[in-house]
């Protein structure tokens, strides 16, 4: 999961530095601005997952092959451009890691797998047969090297070292002798009396002052929920009054919490779209900005329409808003649709993120 926050925090910084070019006086004034896909490195990958996870909300009982497999293709695939190999990988990690214990705990008591849901699936790929971390031809990393006991060792029962290891160098080198004290015992002339002991025994214990509790950044509110950006910005072409273009920024905040207003509770998601740079949104939205998600844990699957929240941004820029009973899990949602702000009527590209709600 540290990865994949490392990813969406370089994809979203870059994101935002094209912001500035965007909204420049000079790049304003252009209608339309073309979008470089060398500047959008993994859009090609988050067009091509996007459809693959609405695919899988549908069916969720085999959504984790469908977006194995479709990030298979992408990080399988010489020709694949880095940015988009490096977001699929990102994808093929959160399944591999939030998904093996999902499907198969979300069957009842000595229900059978459907023929869509096999043993593989549920437990996840076999070391050495995953193509998706190592781009390009091949069968995936190297399995590692079988261990062989030594020569007598019963497996289980004794401990051993495998063979080749010499024992002696096997815990590393001996401490040292500890050295003398450098306070040695007090000379008989220098001793306590018994009486004097049980004086000081009897006498009261002052007890060292408590050590002051280390203080909080000046910056932390306890009462802040941790949010999880979307591994790539949105992005809408001409979306600006003067035809400039839009990024969009997309998180999820997972419940219980406060925010956005009224906050998600226990076993919710929140998600959050903010589209940078553009005015305040209609009180109609004409069509929707949809949300889609897999709760790739338990199996569950929905879809929910994000709204202008009064009590975010009210003022601009547009901000929509929507909260899902997604259980708790992993998710895996993606964001796509239209927007009306005040003054345009805005198509935005779809965009991937990953929820661990407790």
């Amino acid at each position: 999961m540290s990865q994949i926050s490392k990813l969406a925090t370089g994809l979203t910084a870059t994101a935002f530095a094209m912001t500035a070019v965007v909204l420049s006086p000079v790049s304003a004034a252009d209608p339309t601005i073309p979008l470089d896909p060398i500047q959008l490195p993994g859009m090609e990958a988050v067009q091509s997952l996007s459809p693959v996870i609405q695919q899988a909300a549908a069916t969720p009982s085999s959504a984790q092959q469908l977006l194995l497999a479709a990030a298979s293709q992408l990080a399988g695939n010489p020709a694949t451009p880095a940015g988009s190999a490096a977001l699929a990988d990102a994808l093929t990690r959160f399944v591999q890691d939030g998904g093996p214990a999902g499907l198969a705990s979300a069957l009842p008591s000595g229900a059978v797998p459907s023929g869509a849901v096999t043993q593989q699936a549920a437990v996840g790929p076999a070391h050495g047969t995953m193509p998706l971390m190592t781009p390009g031809t091949g069968n995936g990393p190297i399995p590692l090297e079988q261990h062989v006991p030594a020569a007598g060792a019963i497996p289980g029962t004794d401990a051993h070292l495998p063979t080749g290891i010499d024992p002696a160098h096997a815990a590393g080198p001996v401490a040292d002798v500890m050295p003398l004290s450098a306070n040695p015992m007090p000379e008989v002339s220098q001793m306590v009396s018994p009486a004097a002991a049980i004086a000081q025994a009897a006498a009261p214990v002052q007890s060292a002052a408590p050590a002051p509790a280390p203080a909080a950044a000046p910056s932390f509110d306890p009462n802040s929920p941790p949010t999880q950006d979307f591994m790539y910005p949105s992005i809408s072409s001409g979306c600006l009054k003067d035809g400039g273009n839009v990024i969009a920024a997309a998180l999820s905040v997972a419940g219980p919490a406060k925010i956005p207003t009224p906050g998600p509770g226990a076993g919710q998601t929140a998600y959050v779209f903010t589209a940078v740079g553009t005015p305040a949104p209609a009180a109609e939205q004409k069509l929707p900005l949809n949300v889609t998600w897999v709760n790739l844990t338990t199996g569950r699957s929905g879809s929910a329409t994000l709204k202008p929240n009064p009590g975010i941004n009210p003022e601009g820029p547009t901000t929509l808003t929507a909260i899902a009973d997604t259980g708790s899990g992993s998710i895996i949602s993606t964001i796509f649709g239209q927007v009306t702000t005040m003054d345009k009527q805005c198509t935005f590209m779809p965009t991937i993120g990953s929820t661990v709600v407790p």
